[in-house]
């Protein structure tokens, strides 16, 4: 039996060419199903679960009853003010609609009991399935609704563009042309989904965050302290050698140069610090773990999905139950980076904990220059006030001996010559102390 089952289909805003007849009348009411501009449509399923009467007026077609508890994003539930506006563009749109299932298997059900279940489910990985497909998330407005009147949970969902915001060739600005979804996407999205929906899900990143915790520990107490020479002298080797302008983060384009530097470093503290070192292994053990749950689903056909069509009812819960009614595609692990993106990100945490450890070494150099600039120029200010009250004092030494005699001058000189010696000589005493 599937463990969790994806159908995704599209509807064009005018039926192919090559559809003549009936057969492009039905491709014509399909459309105006998924665009609400039919008396029974998209949304009036997704609410309420079941065929509504016909003719009803529009507020039928947003009552929250039924078998779910109304409509919902990614961020979560959607208020009648955003369903009316979403209802106004869906009318109007001249974007592809796509349109699919996300059905989950008995054990997998038991997890979608309410709506903040669903919402949370595709705010964790819906948003890169999107990336994925080449569509810009920001671009795109997206519906769904979670359905329990079968015995597999399911979700339905449609999203649109909201505005042409792709360059062709020709220089025209238009709305994405080709609907079928790229194998390579949904193959990461099953894998990442249910990755998310293991009952060992979280044991990786936990894993992984204690091995980042134990590196940021280091960071506080000083790798200086605790690591060998090499250490401390390819991280301050580092330190220099960055750009002194621009984002100091591992995966930021002026990065790139020195990210075998970064990760060098890494493994030197890694290994420095038995902490450390237990935490990776740790977290490698973790990874290995998901290598395997992963391949052991891809070839047990526990990950399938139809693309570029719509499934009826009957036949999801065929594909679910495994009767072979319609065939089905299933996982290519050769399409799958998803464990290359697991490592990369684990490199970018780790290397963005040793380039802010240069950072800091960068921050102590700073201040020690400025203390000693400042340093240096309140020496230079207090010899230059020295010299200005000598100047000042020789000045007013010689106004006064214009008017008086010589031997007057004689001993005033030498008076002044002793308090001089005097201020001197207490001087260097402050300094000493």
């Amino acid at each position: 039996m599937l463990k969790a089952f994806f159908n995704i289909g599209f509807t064009l805003p005018q039926p192919p060419s090559n559809l003549q007849g009936r057969s492009r009348a039905d491709y014509i009411a399909r459309r105006k199903f998924y665009d609400l501009t039919a008396d029974y449509n998209y949304f009036s399923y997704t609410l309420n679960g079941k065929k509504v009467v016909k003719n009803k007026d529009a507020e039928q077609y947003y009552t929250r009853g039924g078998t779910n508890g109304g409509l919902f994003d990614m961020r979560g539930a959607l208020s009648e003010e955003q369903t009316q506006e979403m209802k106004e563009q869906l009318k109007t749109t001249r974007s592809i609609i796509w349109h699919g299932v996300i059905s989950f298997d008995d054990d997998t059900s038991k997890g979608f009991e309410t709506q903040e279940s669903a919402v949370k489910f595709l705010n964790q990985t819906f948003g890169a399935f999107i990336d994925r497909t080449q569509l810009n998330r920001n671009n795109i407005c997206l519906f769904a609704s979670l359905h329990k009147d079968t015995d597999h949970r399911h979700i339905h969902f449609a999203f649109f563009e909201k505005e042409p915001k792709r360059r062709y060739k020709d220089g025209t600005l238009d709305y994405t042309r080709r609907g079928t979804i790229s194998q390579k996407a949904i193959d990461n999205y099953l894998v990442s989904a249910n990755m998310h929906l293991s009952e060992h899900g979280e044991e990786y990143y936990s894993a992984r965050d204690r091995a980042l915790s134990r590196l940021k520990e280091l960071r506080r107490e000083g790798f200086g302290k605790r690591t060998q020479r090499e250490v401390r002298a390819a991280i301050t080797e580092l330190a220099a050698g960055l750009p002194a302008k621009g984002r100091l983060q591992y995966n930021s384009d002026n990065m790139k140069a020195y990210r075998p530097q970064i990760d060098r470093i890494a493994d030197l503290i890694i290994q420095s610090d038995p902490a450390a070192k237990q935490n990776h292994l740790a977290m490698l053990q973790e990874f290995a773990r998901v290598q395997a749950e992963v391949k052991a689903l891809a070839q047990d056909n526990k990950l399938g999905y139809v693309n570029g069509r719509r499934m009826d009812k009957e036949q999801i819960e065929a594909a679910m139950a495994g009767e072979k009614k319609m065939p089905l595609q299933y996982i290519d692990l050769n399409n799958v980076d998803y464990f290359t993106r697991l490592q990369e990100d684990y490199k970018a945490r780790v290397g963005n904990v040793i380039l802010g450890v240069c950072k800091d070494l960068r921050r102590d150099l700073y201040f020690d220059r400025r203390r000693a600039h400042y340093k240096v120029c309140s020496q230079k200010m207090k010899a230059r006030n020295f010299r200005r009250r000598r100047e000042n004092l020789l000045i007013q030494v010689a106004r006064a001996l214009s008017f008086i005699d010589q031997r007057e001058r004689t001993n005033f000189i030498k008076s002044v010559q002793e308090i001089e010696r005097e201020q001197d000589m207490q001087r260097r005493g402050t300094q000493r102390g």
